[in-house]
């Protein structure tokens, strides 16, 4: 089972990231089943603005990966995060994508779009958005 999950340090992030060490092994006939693809992004609002992700970030994610004895493999952050993870999603055969979305205005979502709306729309396999809890 292939399971492709957007993460940068943002909370809603971590909530997906647990949701995958939760879920992910129960989901996938034995935990050397599993293999999750992380695919880092920024954590920008904007398209426009870059999608830097600290390396040093990546390395303890996958840290955390395989102390926990899960297959991995980590994609640094490209320029476009939504049609970045859509991208990995059809190369690796994907069976699920995971993504944390967090809550942001009517006002927000119609100026700048919404990366997790573009993935949702255009991934070829099931996501699974996991949202903020209220602040």
């Amino acid at each position: 089972m292939n399971i492709v999950i957007a993460q940068n340090d943002r909370p809603e992030s971590r909530l997906a990231f647990d949701w995958v060490l939760n879920h992910g092994t129960a989901m996938a006939s034995s935990p050397t089943d599993l293999h999750v693809h992380v695919v880092l992004v920024g954590g920008a609002d904007s398209p426009a603005s870059p999608n830097y992700s600290s390396p040093t970030f990546g390395e303890s994610i996958a840290a955390e990966l395989v102390r926990v004895g899960i297959s991995h493999t980590v994609h640094p952050a490209g320029h476009d995060a939504a049609t970045q993870i859509v991208e990995v999603a059809e190369s690796v055969s994907a069976d699920l994508v995971v993504i944390g979305m967090r809550r942001r205005s009517a006002t927000m979502k119609l100026l700048l779009g919404s990366q997790v709306q573009r993935v949702m729309l255009d991934a070829p396999c099931p996501v699974v958005t996991i949202k903020s809890p209220l602040d």
